[in-house]
């Protein structure tokens, strides 16, 4: 099965762009991609040979040429591969024999030496069919070549170019999109890219890019809390005690931000200065429930229809607001 059968857009894309991957040297990713579209479409033996070309297993290619051959078996790229992963004379050049096995190997090889010449590919008709035998197109040093002769003649450049546009986003599927991360190669939308200095990054590459800056261990998950919560509950108990004047509220902009520094060097330091995904966020949660609890009676006190008692939250809230954002910057 060649491109063109492929009924789906979004599989036709993602067949040419796993030959760009695969070209490109990235045969994981290639891999990667082949699968997918082999999970999607089992019967397309472009994918089992692109398959084939990309994995080190030898088991697992002549497995991957053989599928491909049971879907077409006049398939020229299977042949030659599987012969020469038998040990078959696919680069030899003998005399024409009809009963020779091989000959449809060797006829794809003069067949790929021909289409080097880019001359030769701009004579060719636009409309001209596959070179394989039973008209349908053939992989040639593992290229697609793409021919459709029940669809109207198009230009080459126009069919690439709509082509190019009908990736869409692996995290949204409803999502076309032209980008794709350069290190898995996968299509990602403008919210999934992560721009960095060399590149888009998709949401799972950059996670795990992250990951190597992360060595906390699972203990000081309990470590952090364990210190920052009682420091947090002191001073939210002297914070909800003072007044509510302006002066206080002054105050609490420029001491909530140094209160909150000092918790989370102390936690930090009490971890030993490993660096974790969430721990700022769990530190920080540390500092609101702080302030939280100690301030439960004024909130009561509001809830019960005493508005007067708001005034009396204002401190509180701009102490946690400064605190915990100070903890949080102070444990990344």
């Amino acid at each position: 099965q060649s491109v063109m059968d492929i009924s789906e857009p979004r599989l036709r894309s993602l067949l040419r762009q796993a030959d760009r991957v695969a070209e490109a040297g990235k045969l994981a990713a290639a891999e990667s991609l082949y699968r997918q579209i082999i999970e999607e479409a089992p019967q397309a033996e472009a994918a089992w040979i692109g398959l084939a070309q990309v994995v080190q297993d030898p088991a697992e290619k002549e497995s991957a040429y053989a599928r491909a051959l049971d879907l077409a078996p006049a398939n020229a790229a299977a042949q030659a591969g599987l012969a020469a992963l038998r040990g078959g004379p696919a680069g030899a050049d003998p005399a024409p024999d009809d009963g020779d096995p091989f000959s449809a190997s060797r006829s794809w090889l003069e067949e790929a030496t021909r289409r080097q010449d880019g001359a030769a590919r701009e004579q060719a008709p636009p409309s001209a069919p596959g070179s394989g035998a039973d008209g349908k197109d053939d992989y040639v040093a593992g290229k697609t070549a793409v021919s459709n002769p029940t669809s109207p003649p198009t230009p080459a450049t126009q069919t690439d170019s709509h082509d190019s546009h009908e990736l869409v986003c692996y995290r949204h599927p409803d999502r076309a999109t032209a980008l794709r991360c350069y290190k898995c190669a996968n299509p990602i939308c403008g919210h999934c890219a992560i721009k960095t200095p060399v590149g888009y990054l998709c949401p799972t590459c950059n996670r795990e890019a992250e990951d190597a800056f992360f060595n906390a261990r699972p203990l000081d998950y309990l470590i952090a809390p364990l210190v920052a919560l009682p420091l947090s509950l002191a001073a939210g108990f002297l914070v909800t005690r003072i007044g509510t004047g302006f002066f206080f509220i002054l105050l609490m902009i420029f001491i909530g931000g140094a209160v909150g520094g000092l918790i989370g060097r102390l936690s930090k330091r009490a971890v030993g200065g490993r660096r974790g995904r969430y721990l700022p966020r769990v530190v920080a949660a540390m500092v609101v429930l702080g302030v939280v609890i100690p301030a439960l009676p004024i909130v009561l006190f509001v809830l019960f229809g005493n508005s007067g008692a708001i005034f009396a939250l204002l401190v509180p809230g701009i102490f946690l607001f400064t605190a915990a954002s100070a903890a949080y910057y102070q444990m990344k």
